[in-house]
């Protein structure tokens, strides 16, 4: 069903219920209106769903596998109708949703993407235009003229995504395709999905790589078992959902052994527990480590993981200048420290890793910075800290996202054996202004230019080579 108001995209009360048979003759006897041997039970894929996406607007939907994700996006494309409540579109809306979708193995990559952009409605002569530009996109070469059946997952991962958003909708979805493809395909996507964001084109897109919600999308929704557990800014969503993870997959490997670890996953309660942790954050935007760092500012919340070993414990995390002032505004060039004060909770010997991993504001990953390992001695409610130094700061105009982090072991050729006191998931941010407002570089590297003062001799060798030539 079409509007024609602000929202490209409107949901009133939707559900999605599948009946549950017992056998197949319950479903014949269901689908002939006839009384079943046992009730049918019903689970609900979606429960109560109400969302309203504004034109233009870039939203991701995150969630574990089985949460609702895909139902609500097939119902977005009217390959699913809702049990109850209404679907509202306004806008044309293109999907991406699975690789290879729509397209005729026995048909050419050049066929398969003519037909697809008839189907679309294009005139010849769009067409014409669009086919070489989705041609010199896909970098194929000869195989553009070849069976589709003879592609790689990344080949057609390729050709879905060129077609796709070629076409230019007013509403584009994108579920889980951004990730197929080699490294430099991915960055060829990415930059034509920003053009294409830029543009006014409303976004939805599902994905588990948060990097990509935080590079593409302002807001974001978490779905868990069906219902909207959080909507609101892009970044808080994501530490909410990545808290609630860790906290699950901590759950999930300390049960204990008389429950089988599918019963952690299953339990309601267990669940509901550990949502409520998560999202505790959200209940206080007030710092819990302490007046004087910078998560003290009002506009951020942090997201604490839950560790092995809780012996140790982050009290403070601090931004200095080159005045050794607690700060969160820095210059690029400048000298700036980054301290994270520990305290024990219990007296003891620890070996301690100190880390902290620097994000960009749309959530790019740009360095991680490990200490060596250190061991303290330390009684009951003694603290220590940990200073990271940039003798000279390299990062560019604009706003930076970090993770501290006190690890017990850390193996970096092994991180999955890695064991952590605490961590504090992109929790701390930082302004930086560089000598020129205007640059957008994410990095100021420094560097030194020189020029050949020796013109003379540059003029003799570029004779000789003129001659040599001739």
């Amino acid at each position: 069903m079409t509007t024609h108001d602000n929202n490209a995209i409107t949901i009133e009360n939707v559900s999605k219920a599948y009946k549950l048979y017992q056998s197949t003759g319950d479903q014949l006897r269901d689908l002939l209106n006839l009384k079943t041997k046992k009730p049918v039970q019903e689970h609900y894929a979606l429960k109560n769903i109400n969302l309203k996406v504004e034109k233009g607007q870039r939203l991701a939907i995150i969630g574990r596998n089985g949460a609702g994700k895909s139902t609500l996006l097939k119902m977005l494309t009217a390959n699913f109708r809702p049990s109850t409540g209404k679907i509202l579109i306004n806008g044309k809306v293109q999907a991406l949703m699975n690789v290879g979708i729509g397209f005729h193995p026995e048909f050419s990559g050049h066929e398969n993407i003519r037909a697809s952009l008839t189907y679309n409605g294009l005139s010849p002569s769009e067409i014409n235009a669009a086919v070489d530009e989705i041609i010199d996109f896909v970098e194929l070469g000869d195989y553009i003229h070849q069976p589709v059946k003879t592609y790689s997952l990344g080949m057609q991962s390729r050709l879905s995504f060129a077609t796709a958003t070629a076409i230019k909708p007013e509403i584009l979805i994108v579920d889980e395709v951004l990730g197929a493809g080699d490294a430099y395909f991915s960055a060829k996507s990415a930059d034509r999905m920003r053009a294409l964001t830029n543009s006014g084109c409303t976004l939805l897109l599902v994905s588990h790589a948060t990097s990509q919600v935080l590079q593409f999308c302002e807001q974001a929704i978490w779905l868990e078992s069906g219902e909207i557990i959080q909507q609101g800014d892009a970044l808080e969503v994501v530490k909410s959902y990545e808290a609630y993870s860790k906290k699950l997959e901590h759950e999930h490997f300390n049960h204990t052994l008389s429950e089988p670890k599918s019963s952690v996953i299953q339990s309601k309660w267990l669940r509901e527990k550990l949502l409520k942790d998560a999202l505790s954050i959200d209940e206080s935007k007030k710092s819990p480590l302490g007046p004087d760092n910078i998560l003290a500012d009002e506009n951020v919340a942090s997201s604490r993981w839950p560790g092995t070993d809780n012996r140790l414990q982050i009290t403070d995390v601090r931004v200095l200048n080159k005045d050794k002032q607690v700060v969160n505004l820095v210059r690029s060039g400048e000298s700036v420290d980054i301290e994270i004060e520990v305290k024990a909770n219990a007296d003891g010997e620890y070996d301690c890793y100190f880390v902290i991993l620097l994000f960009s504001e749309d959530g790019r990953w740009i360095s991680r910075h490990c200490s060596d390992k250190y061991q303290f001695n330390l009684q009951e409610g003694e603290r220590t800290i940990g200073k990271l130094s940039y003798k000279q700061l390299c990062l560019g105009n604009g706003k930076f996202i970090f993770s501290a982090a006190i690890y017990k072991t850390l193996e970096l050729d092994d991180l999955a054996s890695a064991e952590y006191y605490d961590l504090l998931s992109r929790s701390f941010e930082f302004n930086v202004i560089a000598k020129d407002r205007s640059d957008i570089s994410l990095l100021q590297l420094p560097v030194t230019w020189q020029v050949s003062d020796n013109t003379q001799e540059l003029k003799q060798k570029n004779l000789i080579k003129s001659k040599e030539l001739e």
